[in-house]
């Protein structure tokens, strides 16, 4: 089950509708007054990153503005220095050439990633 451990919070946001459901871990962007979907395009600007599993049309938690956070939702390699974005799926990966970055990796080991949130 993925998951998302706050160790230095930002901001959490908690007011915004989820269009199309989400998992924790994934990224989301704003589509709405105060709604919000799963961001599939890297290129996007993200508002932040789902606190847990959130189904169409719930209210879902957001961390956003910063802070440190631990999570097993990315994919490929990161390490520590790397800039991330959200992949076309809203998981972390390794920032590419004109992607929006969301984070910087401090430490990747045994499948969880921490990161220090930008967004």
């Amino acid at each position: 089950m993925p998951y998302v451990q706050p160790l230095a919070p930002g901001f959490r946001y908690g007011l915004g509708a989820i269009t199309g459901g989400g998992s924790a871990g994934q990224f989301v962007l704003l589509t709405g007054d105060n709604e919000m979907s799963v961001n599939t395009d890297p290129a996007k600007r993200s508002f932040g990153l789902l606190e847990k599993t959130t189904k169409d049309g719930e209210l879902g938690g957001v961390f956003c503005l910063g802070g440190i956070y631990e999570t097993d939702v990315f994919v490929g390699s990161p390490a520590p220095g790397d800039e991330l974005a959200c992949d076309a799926t809203g998981k972390l990966k390794v920032k590419g050439q004109d992607e929006f970055a969301v984070g910087e990796v401090i430490a990747a080991a045994s499948g969880v990633l921490r990161f220090k949130l930008y967004v």
